[in-house]
């Protein structure tokens, strides 16, 4: 067993990969992405897998690159982009030659657009006030003239505020438009939570099994399966190897129970067979394990754990079975002679 799990631990690839509907990857907002390094490139990690891993998934296994809206002008399109990651081919990823094509949703894209919007609507503001407070110094003095320069000022720093957004506005279209060439289908969501992404998925397309890889970190990872976009969870564990496999299960069990919320609100469950070593020291491991001792890459369990939430208003069913007094009647047999 541990021969065959040492064969599988140098591809990132779980077995199931190849049985659902979608892969999807997140290219997080600024803030949000790596702590140690919040750049483009490393922004950019998701991308690169579904790129490169994500070739080698079966032809019918959608790949969804899901990213906020306002975002968009840091997306490479062509493999010249200097903030491409190494041994990326971006312009074949975003083509999809020979598979269901690529798939970019972008989040929060109304939200941009009524961003914009505001933005607008208070430059224009700032200008009709400043106007008007012009307008009205200018007849208390009775200088008509001035008070007619002033309001054509504030009626022209709107016009160029108006203009600005507009601007934004186009480039986001010609952007989408962009990627719509290359191949790519653009939609928009209106919502932001993993909850929407996997409505959304469901909802279009009917879609009813999606792996989201590192879909989430931290805070936000928890409230997403508590709102129950996610029904299991796959975590990279080091446990304490001593007492066998059982007891490695029970640790890591315990773990993940830990850091996906209060058993009074979800539930997590792993039998034997869902736990597997994985060897992240080999040379073509996957670059999204960064369970590191020391610096250095150690080996470890993975956990593959159904999550169920636990509803306190459900009804719950008491099933009473049927008792009989304890017969005091004592059978004396005498023993078998080989005993």
């Amino acid at each position: 067993e541990e021969n065959k799990q040492e064969r599988l631990g140098g591809s990132p690839m779980m077995p199931w990969y190849e049985q659902v509907d979608a892969v999807i990857a997140t290219m997080p907002h600024p803030g949000t992405g790596p702590v140690e390094n919040d750049s483009i490139t490393s922004r950019l990690n998701g991308l690169k897998w579904l790129s490169t891993y994500g070739s080698k998934l079966p032809p019918g296994v959608e790949r969804i690159l899901v990213m906020d809206a306002t975002d968009l002008e840091d997306l490479p399109l062509s493999n010249d982009d200097p903030n491409l990651p190494k041994g990326m081919d971006v312009e074949k990823f975003w083509k999809g030659e020979g598979r269901k094509p690529t798939r970019v949703l972008l989040r929060r894209g109304r939200s941009a657009q009524a961003q914009a919007a505001a933005k607008v609507a208070a430059e224009a503001a700032k200008a009709a006030a400043r106007a008007a407070k012009a307008a009205l110094e200018a007849i208390e003095t009775g200088d008509a003239e001035s008070a007619a320069k002033a309001a054509i000022e504030g009626e022209q720093a709107a016009s160029v505020a108006s203009a600005l957004a507009q601007k934004e506005l186009m480039k986001m279209l010609e952007f989408k438009q962009k990627l719509v060439s290359l191949g790519t289908i653009v939609e928009t969501l209106n919502g932001g939570e993993p909850i929407d992404v996997m409505k959304h998925l469901g909802a279009r397309n009917g879609y009813t099994s999606v792996v989201w890889r590192a879909g989430c970190w931290g805070n936000r990872g928890v409230q997403s399966i508590l709102a129950g976009a996610f029904q299991w969870v796959s975590a990279h564990l080091a446990v304490d190897a001593q007492g066998g496999k059982f007891w490695q299960l029970m640790l890591a069990e315990r773990a993940v129970q830990g850091a996906c919320g209060p058993e009074s609100r979800v539930k997590v469950f792993a039998a034997q067979e869902d736990i597997s070593l994985e060897y992240c020291d080999e040379p073509d491991t996957d670059g999204d394990c960064s369970l590191t001792v020391d610096g250095k890459p150690v080996r470890h369990v993975r956990l593959d754990c159904r999550v169920a939430l636990v509803d306190p208003e459900r009804p719950r069913d008491f099933v009473l079975h049927k008792t009989k007094p304890i017969d005091r009647k004592i059978i004396e047999e005498e023993a078998p002679w080989f005993l």
